[in-house]
């Protein structure tokens, strides 16, 4: 029993990712990093506490955001339609009953009440998750989770790649939109002559359109890359 339950989180991973929806960057991951960034889509009635709450940063903390987001010269007031950079710690996690089934992810205690599912939850995550991914990486069946269960809401993130480039350790999380590429995701963020390292770091996204996350090297709050950190 126990061996066709650790199949059956491996084939519904496995399904996630061939989906194009979730990507995990570094499988077979021995060690995370303590900084990524995911870039949340703002859609109507959502504010920058709820974020800050989605990613275990505490309502009352939503102002630690801004450093991250220059741009952004109140975060009282957020545009619809914008994106809200969210920073998390980026851990080298397991899948449950596989151990040696390891991804780079942040995982954020999510405390489940009557009617939710794994589906409302990868919502409320504006692409940045998916129910598949959110089922691989949690124990509960989607259709037997308790009402009081507290789930892990499971977003992959980068710490980048020594054989690709070790002037970028810091990433962004980036869900695609309809009107987003790769390329045009590197152009937004100043890496039009680095396209074809993003490329390296996002194997299979160049063509995609409209779905799917791609991992974008950014500067941090100094303004500069922050280079890759030698392991130890």
């Amino acid at each position: 029993m126990e061996a066709s339950t650790s199949l059956l989180v491996l084939v519904l991973a496995a399904a996630a990712f061939a989906a194009g929806t979730v990507t995990a960057a570094g499988d077979g991951c021995s060690a995370g990093c303590d900084l990524a960034l995911a870039s949340f889509y703002v859609t109507p009635n959502q504010n920058v506490t709820n974020m800050a709450d989605l990613f275990g940063i505490g309502a009352a903390n939503y102002r630690s955001l801004a450093p991250y987001n220059p741009n952004i010269p109140n975060l009282d007031f957020i545009n619809v339609g914008g994106r809200v950079n969210v920073y998390f710690t980026c851990g080298c996690r397991s899948l449950p009953g596989s151990p040696g089934a390891t991804y780079l992810a942040g995982a954020f205690p999510f405390q489940m009440s009557r009617g939710q599912t794994y589906t409302t939850v990868a919502a409320k995550y504006n692409n940045l998750t998916t129910a598949e991914w959110l089922q691989a990486t949690n124990s509960y069946p989607p259709n037997n989770i308790p009402d009081t269960a507290v789930i892990n809401a499971t977003v992959n993130c980068s710490c980048g790649d020594a054989s690709i480039s070790p002037d970028y350790g810091l990433f962004l999380t980036y869900p695609l939109r309809a009107e987003d590429t790769l390329a045009s995701v590197a152009a937004t963020y100043g890496l039009s002559s680095q396209l074809d390292v993003v490329r390296r770091y996002n194997p299979g996204m160049e063509t995609a359109t409209g779905s799917g996350i791609v991992y974008i090297p950014v500067k941090d709050p100094s303004g500069s890359y922050r280079p890759l950190k030698s392991p130890g």
